[in-house]
């Protein structure tokens, strides 16, 4: 297993870089052999954390064979434990089962991040309105003027690993490392995107809740002497029917009401 650490400065502007409190947060990406946890393995990591408000960390944990999973996975799970929060992109969905499942697999107990911001959750219900053809990173990245230096994608890193296991080339490895590492070199950027996001009320979800939702809400509110911190604009119909339901059933607490409004924007 090689495990390579390397500090950059990636700079992000102070008021949003305390508004998201991103020197708190673990910026994550992983490669696998393939879409299937039960059946693949993970063969690189690459983890960022801020040292300061400019310096950005990124330890990378490289698989040199199949077999290197396992020290790879224990070498991750003490770093990351000491995160409450992890941030990725698509990871909610793909990233943070295949950790969970591969520890369980190698019979690893490491606890991770209760809590994930996963960015492109937090840009697919607008990236229409912001003007972005597609919504998977690189397009984003494009977006707001980020040029990558790798020329891969994470499904040909599947392919060039399968070469690599075959000819040790150095060349290979380092293509797969730098792809993965821009994955969460460029994490902290899009950053900014979300605050522009946050900050202009004319910038409209797609699937936003209705104004009728709304005032509803804020009658069921009153009337059961509800006080949350969040605001309802930027929630969607989904989110605001969970919400109108579990009050009326009285099934939801202050906390439960704010972590679907959290992880509905």
């Amino acid at each position: 297993m090689i495990i390579r650490e390397n500090v950059q400065k990636v700079s992000i502007p102070i008021n949003i870089f305390k508004k998201y409190k991103m020197d708190s947060i673990a910026y994550f990406d992983i490669e696998t052999t393939g879409f299937k946890k039960e059946e693949d393995k993970i063969i690189l990591i690459s983890l960022g954390w801020y040292l300061d408000q400019e310096n950005l960390n990124i330890k990378q944990y490289y698989a040199e064979n199949l077999e290197d999973e396992r020290e790879l996975l224990k070498a991750f799970g003490k770093d990351i434990e000491e995160f409450i929060t992890w941030c990725s992109y698509n990871g909610l969905a793909f990233d943070e089962p295949f950790i969970k499942f591969r520890f369980q697999k190698n019979k690893l107990e490491y606890g991770v991040p209760s809590e994930h911001i996963d960015l492109y959750r937090l840009i697919r219900p607008y990236y229409k309105q912001l003007g972005i053809d597609r919504c998977n990173l690189k397009t984003v990245e494009k977006f707001i003027g980020i040029q990558r230096k790798d020329t891969i994608d994470g499904g040909l890193s599947v392919e060039l690993y399968n070469k690599y296991l075959q000819t040790s080339s150095n060349e290979l490895k380092e293509k797969i490392m730098l792809h993965n590492y821009e994955d969460v070199l460029n994490l902290p950027k899009i950053f900014n995107l979300i605050y522009r996001v946050d900050n202009n009320e004319e910038i409209i979800r797609e699937d936003a809740i209705t104004e009728k939702q709304i005032r509803y809400l804020n009658f069921l509110m009153k009337k059961n002497n509800i006080k949350i911190d969040k605001e309802f604009k930027k929630i969607s119909k989904k989110a605001a029917s969970r919400i109108i339901d579990g009050i009326l059933k009285g099934a939801l607490d202050n906390e439960k009401l704010e972590n679907i409004i959290k992880n509905s924007y």
